[in-house]
């Protein structure tokens, strides 16, 4: 390198780092939100990083010259790789706290808690480098080490840092929490009229569920100092939390009268509102829209609830904005098709779900893709779709082959389900959950042999598989005269789970078979009343008819009945036993 170029380069870099401009990155104050209260304080003002103007390497001053080029390139990626790894070179103060900005702006925590928590150590004076350790720690989880920073700077007279850890304390163990607790107790005879100490308890407290000691700390809070609204949110939201939701509704209610500029309490109030009157917590999230119309969060729940509240003529404008939001355009996609298929639409409702991508509503928009298809009788396009999606998603294979087969059997494509099922053990050929829905489907099939060969060899691979051994055994109660064998195997599977409903209607059922009158009706009846289920109402409503007790049987029956109306499983026992309908 000539050494006009080094001063050219040397020239650039200067002003690039001194500058700052090709970044806009976060205020360094920290932003402390926490669900349950909005907390937000302005810690400290961000300190002037001063001119870099000791002598670099030229290896040094071209990684970061080429940071800054590409930054302004938007190579987010390679501007934050140099800058960290300059930062560790050269530990300069300046190198660092650019490099901690770029990953907060890049929101890249990882880096963001690296850089600030080396910038603590090379400059542990500097008031701002302690916010963001401070506050990156919080994030991570790392309460014990974040608490360090905020009792420094209370010790400065800055006691807010300490509020803003406690509001993350959810993201920390709860050793973390007994700790960050004992630490903010500690404090209480140096600080004992600092609201933010106060607020701090109450928000460990709250989060550690100890809320006695929440309350009486945001209590402290508020009297301190009653009009900090902060405080009194925080009071509300414990309110609320403790079952006290009038008074809680009606105390933001009040503050949203007082501070209607503020939307953090309003969005407090509203998300307050959406659990007991949802037509209140539109009109609060609407007045929040209004005021950001371009917050994608704020949008979603406006039109959730529109959705919710089955007003679709509303919801679905709502939907279509966040389909241009990349963060919010799956889900919003997800619901358009959901508003779709509930107006009839099926067409319109296939596409949108076509459109949502792999995240949180992929999976849901797949199986309603799956129903339509399916309940149309269009196998051919509902095959082709799962056979793309397990080749997008190959770690999935196992699960969506099971998917596919459950709809098709859903709607008594069994001989369809039976293939689907055999290919996926053709690629999975250990998998006990595929056996298992192949045996049940064999069994609806009639196929007894088959089902119960999968049924064998799940159990042969799982020996403590409780519901392969009562599906099996309860197969072979009912659908065959094997009942010493089935009995044998419910008993297993019973002393596997002996309080699982399903199993214990199997023990009365083979029992009833086996003629054991008194047994099976001691079993069933306890069966229905830890679930009640027109299945086991069944069953039981035939043993009480077969005994003699009419009365009682018709009464089980018709509680089954009500319990499914749609179910065909009670009149047919009913025809089956001459019972009057």
């Amino acid at each position: 390198m000539t050494f006009n170029t080094r001063l050219f380069i040397v020239a650039i870099l200067f002003a690039a780092l001194a500058g700052c401009a090709s970044f806009d990155g976060p205020p360094a104050a920290v932003d402390a939100e926490q669900e349950s209260v909005e907390l937000s304080a302005e810690l400290v003002e961000p300190e002037a990083v001063a001119p870099i103007e000791r002598a670099f390497e030229p290896d040094t001053f071209y990684a970061l010259l080429v940071a800054e080029m590409a930054g302004s390139r938007e190579r987010f990626d390679i501007a934050l790789g140099n800058y960290v790894q300059q930062a560790h070179k050269t530990r300069d103060p300046g190198v660092i706290a650019r490099a901690t900005r770029i990953a907060r702006f890049l929101e890249n925590r990882s880096a963001a808690l690296e850089m600030s928590v080396l910038w603590v150590e090379v400059e542990p004076t500097n008031n701002e480098a302690r916010v963001l350790a401070a506050s990156e720690l919080s994030e991570a989880g790392r309460l014990s080490e974040a608490f360090t920073h905020a009792d420094y700077l209370a010790a400065q007279g800055n006691p807010m840092l300490l509020q803003t850890v406690a509001a993350y304390a959810s993201k920390g163990t709860d050793i973390e929490r007994e700790q960050l607790i004992e630490g903010l107790e500690a404090l209480k005879p140096q600080y004992p009229e600092a609201v933010e100490l106060w607020m701090a308890l109450a928000l460990a407290y709250q989060q550690q569920g100890l809320m006695d000691e929440a309350t009486g700390a945001v209590k402290k809070a508020v009297k301190l100092d009653p009009e900090h609204f902060q405080a009194q949110a925080l009071q509300a939201r414990i309110r609320f939390q403790q079952g006290d939701q009038v008074g809680a509704i009606r105390q933001m209610a009040a503050l949203v009268d007082t501070n209607p500029d503020d939307n953090r309490i309003r969005l407090q109030y509203a998300r307050m509102l959406a659990g007991t009157d949802m037509v209140k917590a539109a009109d609060q999230f609407e007045v929040l829209v209004q005021d950001n119309p371009h917050d994608a969060d704020l949008l979603l729940s406006l039109a959730l609830i529109r959705f919710e509240q089955k007003n679709f003529e509303q919801a679905q404008p709502l939907f279509e904005q966040l389909t241009d939001i990349e963060s919010r355009r799956s889900t919003a996609y997800y619901y358009l098709a959901r508003i779709a298929q509930q107006q009839g639409d099926f067409n319109d409702a296939l596409n949108n779900y076509l459109k949502v991508e792999l995240g949180p509503d992929f999976m849901p928009a797949l199986v309603q893709t799956l129903e339509i298809l399916v309940a149309a009788g269009e196998l051919k396009p509902a095959n082709a779709r799962m056979q793309a999606v397990r080749k997008t998603v190959p770690q999935q294979v196992e699960r969506l082959f099971a998917l596919e087969a459950e709809v098709y059997g859903k709607y008594d494509h069994l001989d369809a389900a039976e293939q689907i099922l055999s290919q996926g053990l053709a690629e999975v050929p250990d998998s006990t959950r595929l056996l298992f829905s192949r045996a049940m489907i064999n069994e609806r099939r009639n196929m007894l042999d088959l089902a119960e060969l999968d049924f064998r060899k799940v159990i042969r691979y799982e020996p403590n598989n409780a519901m392969a051994l009562n599906a099996l055994g309860y197969t072979l109660a009912d659908r065959t005269e094997r009942y010493d064998e089935a009995y044998e195997l419910i008993v297993q599977a019973h002393s596997l789970k002996p309080d699982d409903a399903a199993i214990i209607d199997s023990l009365g059922w083979v029992s009833y078979r086996m003629g054991n009158y008194t047994e099976a009706l001691l079993r069933l009846q306890e069966a229905f009343s830890l679930f009640p289920d027109p299945e086991i109402a069944a069953h039981l409503g035939e043993v009480l008819w077969v005994t003699g007790d009419r009365a009682a049987a018709l009464k089980v029956w018709r509680e089954g009945v009500e319990l499914n109306p749609s179910s065909e499983l009670i009149p047919k026992v009913m025809k089956r036993l001459g019972a009057p309908e």
